[in-house]
């Protein structure tokens, strides 16, 4: 989808550090609970496939799975966050902790059904119509090899770009911050309420939520 070869490799490395790191916290963080490691498994999905649409061959993979996997995972954010025993105030501070989350597999998916919706019209030979789903060529030397076609597809790839920005820069301040502000302990390590170096994974994890939301996007923004 990127035609641009520089920033398509800088997404390519960056989604996949991202999702090394979303899988080494899976099946790392054996004292978190269940819905903490899945969570950082599913966003380890989503950087594999935000990776793969970086490229070409990406646009070949079934789109149907793909919008029905975010779907499921975006509300299950928020579920989970319902499901929690707690007092109300717990849950209503797990559901704004999870809403970000439930906002970018969401936007994961409505990225993914453009997309398909696009293509699939392209491929039927389907005529493009103002404010209909659809892709146009880009010309040699864009940034995309394809861009959307339809005012209301625009309109919505850029909104979900503000607020994928807005996003990353709260998670990347925050992410800042904690690491920043986290009780040393006496060989100048980083700590937290979990013991040594939990307040250092606190401030990864933020870091790459961050990232990823950043890199998201630029992938929208790219196809404006």
């Amino acid at each position: 989808m990127i035609a641009a070869a520089g920033l398509r490799w800088i997404l390519t490395l960056l989604f996949c550090a991202l999702a090394a790191h979303g899988l080494w916290r899976a099946l790392t963080a054996r004292s978190r609970p269940w819905t903490a490691r899945l969570a950082h498994a599913l966003h380890a999905v989503m950087a594999l496939a935000m990776f793969a649409m970086a490229w070409s061959w990406g646009m070949d993979l079934p789109g149907t799975p793909q919008v029905v996997f975010f779907s499921v995972a975006a509300s299950w954010f928020v579920s989970a966050a319902l499901a929690l025993p707690e007092g109300p105030g717990s849950r209503t501070r797990a559901l704004v902790d999870a809403l970000p989350h439930a906002v970018m597999t969401g936007a994961m998916a409505w990225m993914v059904a453009a997309m398909s919706s696009a293509m699939s019209m392209d491929a039927t030979g389907g005529g493009h119509t103002h404010d209909m789903p659809g892709m146009d060529m880009s010309p040699p030397g864009a940034t995309a090899t394809m861009t959307l076609d339809g005012t209301t597809d625009r309109w919505s790839a850029v909104l979900l770009a503000l607020v994928l920005l807005a996003l990353a820069l709260r998670w990347l301040a925050k992410g800042f911050d904690t690491g920043r502000l986290a009780p040393r302990t006496t060989d100048g390590t980083a700590s937290g309420e979990g013991g040594p170096g939990s307040a250092v994974h606190a401030a990864w994890d933020l870091g790459c939520h961050g990232l990823m939301a950043l890199g998201m996007a630029v992938m929208f923004v790219v196809m404006v």
